[in-house]
């Protein structure tokens, strides 16, 4: 019985076998109830597992690393609004100075 049973699955094994060479590859039968079969299965499920915790932390990471530069990038803005209202301040007080005042100034630079 057993083997009639195997004839029956590689009479039609030989026709997918047909049809997945046109895909440039040939798949051979395999028994999926042989141990072989099974510690490929597992081994490949644990793999697989491996690979895509190993993505969700790599893109935990990068949503934390997106956080941290985004604060960052908006310390820096404010950093920047403050140094210009800053500086057109100090220009301000700067075109207030009578002319006499700018040339003591800069005299004293030289």
């Amino acid at each position: 019985m057993q083997a009639s049973s195997s004839k029956g699955m590689s009479s039609s094994s030989s026709t997918s076998s047909s049809s997945s060479e046109t895909r440039g590859k040939s798949k051979k039968w395999v028994d999926k109830s042989s141990t072989e079969y099974r510690v490929r299965r597992e081994r490949n499920n644990i793999a697989v597992r491996k690979s895509r915790d190993k993505a969700k932390v790599r893109n935990a990471e990068t949503q934390q690393k997106v956080v941290e530069l985004s604060n960052e990038n908006d310390k820096l803005r404010k950093r920047v609004e403050q140094l210009s209202r800053e500086l057109e301040t100090l220009r301000g007080i700067f075109r207030q100075l009578p002319e006499s005042s700018l040339v003591k100034v800069m005299g004293n630079c030289a």
